[in-house]
């Protein structure tokens, strides 16, 4: 019931059990409408390929109808990840605490 992980593995030829290329820790509470996401990872060689945005977008089908948000100041090399990702979702993804019905 705390955090959980939405993480992606890509499988090719060479690599039948997938390689680990993205994971992000999220929550969510459905009485507020609301769903958190932190620490978002893509490994080096596949940042900047839409994983994120991918997995992110993953997220919002699986729970539908929520605002989204961060719970830590974005560091400035992240603003703009934070701003284009953000882009057209609701709460996008700015800074926002947790609800009272979700215990940290």
């Amino acid at each position: 019931m705390g955090w959980r992980q939405r993480a992606a593995n890509l499988e090719d030829a060479a690599n039948r059990d997938g390689e680990f290329v993205f994971a992000v820790d999220y929550r969510v509470c459905r009485r507020c409408g609301l769903g958190w996401v932190e620490q978002p990872y893509t490994i080096p060689r596949y940042q900047r390929a839409g994983l994120a945005s991918a997995g992110l977008a993953a997220l919002r089908a699986e729970f539908p109808g929520l605002a989204w948000h961060t719970l830590g100041g974005h560091l400035g090399e992240s603003r703009q990840f934070w701003s284009t990702v953000g882009a057209e979702v609701p709460g996008g993804y700015r800074q926002g605490g947790l609800c009272k019905h979700v215990r940290p």
